[in-house]
């Protein structure tokens, strides 16, 4: 470098592509949040099929998001620090009874572990892809379809 003189570049279009990248970060956002709805309809429709069976209140209970009116409405994908979720279970007026279901066993007022075993209902239902419904419904049925997960996210970052 000559003395007194500096090198002086610029970059035209550099606004644009920083418009398009947003753009398709926007895209890509979107097509995230679609997938994950539509994977969360379906680990629910698989955990209805996996849940005991005593009097469907629980199948019937299963919602996604905060909307307990509509049970198959899906809820808005919240993100938090770089993540993206949806929050999905039973409505409120029946999440003790769904966890003691899923887990398979509840405590008696004195303290006594009570194990659950499946009802007839719950039996008759018999196995569906590979899971018998009863206690970790909701489990087996993130395991069932973790596989489809797998795929479905890495289809929309694929483009």
């Amino acid at each position: 470098m000559a003395k007194g003189y500096g090198f002086n570049f610029g970059i035209v279009g550099l606004e644009a592509m920083i418009g398009e990248l947003d753009d398709m970060a926007k895209k890509i956002d979107e097509r995230i949040d679609e997938t994950l709805e539509k994977l969360a309809l379906q680990i629910i429709h698989d955990a209805k099929r996996l849940a005991p069976n005593l009097s469907g209140d629980l199948e019937a209970a299963f919602h996604i998001g905060n909307d307990t009116s509509a049970p198959f409405n899906v809820g808005k994908v919240k993100k938090l620090i770089g993540v993206s979720y949806i929050d999905f279970g039973t409505s409120p007026e029946v999440n003790d009874y769904a966890v003691v279901q899923h887990e398979g066993f509840r405590k008696t007022a004195s303290g006594k572990i009570v194990q659950l075993t499946p009802g007839e209902k719950t039996v008759s239902k018999g196995a569906y892809n590979g899971y018998l419904p009863g206690k970790k419904y909701l489990e087996n049925a993130i395991k069932m379809n973790e596989m489809l997960i797998i795929e479905e996210l890495s289809k929309v970052l694929e483009g």
